[in-house]
């Protein structure tokens, strides 16, 4: 098992998605995470809301553009959960409800590579 701190590797770091380039890698079928994925690792993404910093930089083009209905924490787990190569999140809630948030927010199927790929790109605007 791999863990790698920071959601996804990295891809939601503050100061920008992908610090390490670890999303952008995982995109082009390279890096450590699908390294760890050929090798037949489970990768653990923690951290996937950044200790809260990351709910404020997301905004409703983003939710859109990754599941339009979701709050701004609901949508950064199902981007974290769609990185190449990532088999878990670690996920902590403060309450029954914010659990229950998030296992919805997760119920549905992973975003394709090409939807990532939009998503970094609003994000290099940010």
């Amino acid at each position: 098992m791999l863990v790698l701190p920071g959601s996804c590797g990295g891809v939601w770091e503050a100061g920008g998605w992908c610090r390490g380039r670890r999303l952008e890698l995982a995109l082009a079928g390279r890096g450590p995470l699908r390294a760890a994925a050929a090798a037949g690792l489970r990768v653990m993404a923690s951290a996937p809301l950044h200790g809260g910093e990351l709910v404020e930089m997301v905004g409703k083009e983003l939710i859109d553009l990754i599941r339009p209905g979701l709050t701004p924490a609901q949508a950064c787990l199902p981007a974290t959960a769609s990185c190449p190569g990532v088999t878990d999140i670690l996920v902590s809630a403060s309450s029954a409800s914010h659990w229950h948030a998030a296992a919805d927010a997760l119920a549905e199927p992973v975003l394709d590579t090409a939807r990532l790929r939009e998503i970094t790109g609003v994000l290099a605007s940010v």
